[in-house]
């Protein structure tokens, strides 16, 4: 009798067995069986499950995504496995899409499986991301062919988080600038020693001399003073810290127009007050018993007058009627001019004297006494401020959830700035998003982080920081400038958007460090003084170059990003190829209010101090701000320094500067290119050649498109750029930077 020949179990039903009998959820030895490798492509752009970037313009198609994981099961004979053996499904909680979506093995022209390895791969059937917001997804696979399939996340067989997509606002990827205000200093004053906070109106008079498209005011909220559990005064310096807040609901009084000054008519003439905000200021400002008078009508207010209103129905409801409806008119104002208003959205504490103490003491993290805990974030201490236990308290996170609405609804604000961002649970920041999104689709969220930049990588906003500040103030050579910048790129999700700034209110002015530093290198160097008196006409030479590296520091920030590659999503790699995630980080300037005329006293919101506004009228200041005004027009027409990639000019070799002094960079598009040059050096004048052997195209005369000396002022020493056998020979000048715009052409005439 022959013998009997084993029959070896069919693929599919080893695959079968392996992915549901052999092992338990969580306990899958990885070994034999393991699932990962996943990753998102988005219009061509493909992004690891950390996060994905989006941005949804409301006039084009919306973006397209796909999802890919990898599958390995040992003892599987991939050539006989087809596509109904083993299936996996996407489960998104982004609307607008139906669930869940299917994914299908990748197999080739005669249905077998293409491997990545000994992988097989899964690929989503396409989808749109049609809302913005911060949308979780998850994978779940299935080798049982029964109707009733039993369904395995892929996260029982292998370590696999959920993966994160962030779509934005459509206009927040053409690189929107900030100017960065606390309400208190504009145009505040100290009239017999005692300080006068600057108003809400008094920045809206000031709105068209900001030079940028976004305004972010730090928090303008009532903030507290004392500790209500000891009555001790726990304020920080003599005004007390803006980011102590009180009340969420309540404006700070002292940003407000008096009620026995206001015109009470003319607010509600101009739309600004209404009856509902009456009813909505008399729910919330709750006032001893004998002066909490009945609600009146708002056309009682208004024959009555500010100040006997303010004596009957008490002053300080007015004050918060007076606040919306500056607050309001801020905002009108700022739209009007084609600018947006967000604001500081403090999540993580209070004041230690908040109402929110003895409301709600569960929201608070407790010290053995059972007071609330101050707030330390490293070797920072916050010790006026009560800190929130928010990880996981979810009635204190639906509380957090409605203020920035409630301020975007009531004055018609565009989004938030998220205080410390870094530190906050990602699951509730991506609520945050959703819920500020779902009030305005085209809210911005900016979020601060001031970190590491992998522990950023994953926070849900729009916007976060590009951490340049301390490079742009203290950084005399290009090449570790770069060597950041290109970290950054490969950090971060393809097309972020991160705000560069070289000074805010956590920051001396930089523009005072500059100053100080320069002052004391002329003063000790006899000669170098000389050069600079001349170019400065003799007054202050040293302010004149801290206005120089000022408009330096923007213009990187400007133009030194990089607008990621845009792959061919119609062309699907080879299947042995795990593709990898895109990189590249668009960088916006940021300023802070001040910045614009080279202030050099720090905010320093806490104490009595004021800003010079008048400096803006003077030399040099007064040519600096033209300089901004100049580049607000002008950077609009760059599109190479929002959507073009970037090569970083280094300067190893003959052909660059030897003492790494200058900082090169070209952003370039298919058809054209901007050429960046700084000279970081404040001594002389320095010439590179840049060469393009590695651009597609030959670039004609180069166009000069900005020039620094020439936004100031100043003269600079004849440097014409020429061709030579090394490359485009390019000269300038201390502190000066120079753009050119390249398009093709014949090259220039080449000189030995």
């Amino acid at each position: 009798m022959p013998d009997v020949m084993p029959v070896e179990p069919a693929a599919g039903s080893v695959l079968r067995t392996s992915l549901h009998h052999t092992y338990r959820a969580g306990h899958y030895d990885n070994w034999r069986v393991w699932a990962g490798a996943v990753s998102i492509e988005i219009d061509g752009l493909r992004f690891a499950p950390a996060l994905g970037r989006a941005y949804l313009h409301p006039a084009s198609t919306p973006p397209t995504a796909r999802v890919r994981c990898e599958l390995f099961v040992a003892d599987v004979v991939a050539a006989s496995i087809r596509s109904g053996d083993v299936v996996a499904r996407l489960c998104i909680d982004a609307p607008g899409i139906e669930q869940p979506v299917p994914m299908h093995l990748r197999t080739d022209a005669q249905g077998a499986a293409e491997m990545c390895g000994a992988n097989f791969v899964l690929e989503s059937e396409p989808f749109r991301l049609q809302h913005t917001g911060a949308f979780c997804y998850t994978i779940d696979i299935s080798a049982d062919p029964d109707d009733r399939r039993p369904w395995i996340a892929l996260s029982d067989i292998a370590p696999n988080p959920a993966g994160v997509i962030v779509v934005s606002p459509g206009w927040v990827a053409e690189a929107p600038t900030v100017t960065e205000v606390c309400l208190r200093k504009v145009d505040a004053a100290v009239r017999d020693g005692t300080f006068v906070s600057g108003r809400i109106n008094h920045l809206t008079a000031r709105l068209q001399q900001l030079p940028t498209d976004v305004i972010y005011l730090l928090p303008f909220f009532r903030a507290g003073l004392a500790d209500l559990q000891t009555g001790e005064d726990v304020r920080k310096g003599t005004l007390g810290s803006v980011y102590a807040v009180a009340d969420f609901y309540q404006i700070d009084p002292q940003l407000v127009t008096p009620p026995e000054e206001a015109d009470l008519a003319a607010l509600v003439a101009a739309e600004l007050l209404c009856q509902a905000d009456v009813a909505d200021v008399w729910g919330r400002v709750v006032l001893p018993a004998d002066s909490n008078h009945a609600m009146p009508l708002l056309a009682e207010l208004v024959e009555a007058g500010g100040p006997f209103a303010a004596r009957q129905w008490g002053r300080q409801r007015l004050l918060q009627l007076v606040g919306r409806a500056e607050l309001r008119q801020l905002t009108r104002r700022a739209h009007e001019l084609g600018k947006r208003v967000i604001f500081d959205l403090v999540l993580m504490q209070t004041s230690r004297d908040s109402t929110l103490i003895q409301q709600h003491p569960e929201w608070y993290v407790l010290d053995a006494k059972g007071r609330p805990e101050i707030h330390r974030i490293a070797w920072l201490v916050y010790s006026d401020v009560a800190l929130f236990d928010l990880r996981g308290n979810l009635p204190l996170q639906d509380y957090l959830l409605e203020v920035a609405p409630y301020w975007m609804a009531c004055c018609q604000l565009d989004g938030v700035r998220i205080d410390a961002s870094q530190t906050v649970e990602r699951p509730f920041l991506q609520r945050l998003k959703n819920r500020i999104q779902q009030q305005d689709p085209e809210a911005l969220v900016l979020g601060e982080t001031l970190c590491a930049l992998r522990d950023a990588t994953d926070i849900p906003v729009d916007m976060v920081y590009a951490l340049l500040v301390d490079f742009h103030r203290d950084a005399e050579t290009a090449t570790p400038l770069i060597d950041f910048l290109e970290q950054m790129h490969g950090t971060f999700a393809a097309g972020t958007m991160a705000m560069a700034y070289f000074e805010n209110h956590d920051s001396p002015r930089a523009t005072q460090v500059w100053g100080e530093r320069y002052a004391q290198v002329l003063a000790a160097d006899p000669a170098l003084a000389r050069t600079w008196r001349r170019r400065s006409g003799g007054t202050s030479p040293a302010t004149l170059m801290a206005c120089l590296k000022n408009l330096q520091a923007t213009l990187i920030d400007a133009t030194a990003g990089m607008w990621p590659a845009q792959a061919q999503a119609q062309v699907q790699p080879p299947a042995a190829v795990r593709p990898e995630p895109s990189g590249g980080t668009q960088l916006t300037w940021g300023i802070e209010w001040g910045s614009e005329w080279g202030e050099t006293a720090r905010t320093d919101f806490e104490n009595v101090t004021c800003l010079h506004p008048e400096s803006r009228h003077e030399f040099p200041g007064q040519q600096l701000v033209g300089a901004y005004a100049h580049l607000a027009i002008e950077a609009h027409q760059w599109v190479e320094a929002r959507r073009g990639q970037v090569y970083y000019h280094r300067n190893q070799g003959a052909d660059g500067d030897a003492e790494d002094r200058v900082l090169a960079y070209t952003r370039y598009l298919g058809t054209s290119a901007l050429l960046v040059v700084h000279n970081l050096d404040i001594r002389r004048t320095r010439w590179v050649s840049i060469g393009f052997g590695w651009l597609s195209w030959t670039p004609g005369a180069p166009a000069q498109v900005f020039d620094s000396y020439h936004a100031l002022g100043l003269a600079a020493p004849p440097t014409d750029p020429d061709l030579t056998r090394q490359g485009l020979r390019i000269g300038v000048a201390p502190l000066q930077t120079r753009l050119f715009r390249l398009v093709p052409g014949a090259p220039l005439p080449r000189k030995e």
